[in-house]
Formats: C-alpha cells, structure tokens, sequence
C-alpha cells in the first residue's frame, strides 16, 4: 500500500491494484469497461463506489467506461 494524493488534494491509502488501475486509466484517459477483465470491471466499480474514480455510462451506446477526476489546481 501506499499513500496517493487525490484530485482533491487529499492523500488516500492506495493498494497496488489501484494504483495500477489509475497508471492505466492516466494513459489511456478513459477506459471502456468491456476492454476489462473481470476483476480489474470489480476493482473499477469498488474505487467508483469509494468516489476514487468517475463511472460514465452513455446513453446513446448503452456502454460504461472509467476516467480519472479532473485535476483542481
């Protein structure tokens, strides 16, 4: 585990899976769920419920994917 700071500025506890998750969702900007395995789609809804990350569903595709929170300055 470490400590990560996130885009509210507050530091979180992160595990090494998350922070492995957030490396993939910082390179690719968004990440569609179905290109996920099921364990990484688990890790993603976990960290959305934990407010760690943005969940956006698309009406128009009827499909979910996963972004980072804007940076605040």
């Amino acid at each position: 585990m470490r400590i990560g700071e996130l885009a509210s500025g507050l530091r979180y506890m992160v595990t090494n899976e998350q922070r492995e998750m957030f490396k993939m969702l910082r390179n690719l900007d968004e990440l569609p769920r179905h290109q996920l395995d099921e364990r990484h789609q688990r890790l993603a809804e976990e960290m959305t419920k934990l407010g760690l990350i943005k969940r956006i569903y698309n009406e128009e595709t009827e499909t979910v994917s996963y972004k980072l929170f804007p940076r605040q300055t």
